[in-house]
């Protein structure tokens, strides 16, 4: 069981944060803080099951791509010509 932060998962979650794609107040939003600032291990075995099943699957996906499809969603489904990363 890791005790400690792992600096790129940290990094990761923090862009992740960042970009908005996990909403601001949810119970994943906090897990993923928690985990960025003290590691896997910290977590209750509750917390570290919605971890897994909520928060690693977006960290999992390209970040560019999920930050171009919020983005879509946000202005209401319009897709520009092109999407320029």
């Amino acid at each position: 069981m890791t005790t400690q932060t792992n600096p790129e998962l940290s990094a990761l979650i923090h862009e992740v944060l960042e970009a908005n794609l996990l909403k601001s107040g949810s119970r994943e939003r906090a897990v993923a803080e928690r985990v960025a600032e003290l590691g896997i291990g910290k977590l209750p075995p509750e917390e570290r099951d919605l971890f897994e099943r909520a928060v690693l699957p977006i960290l999992a996906k390209p970040l560019r791509e999920q930050i171009a499809v919020a983005s879509i969603i946000q202005r209401g489904g319009y897709v520009p010509r092109k999407i320029d990363y």
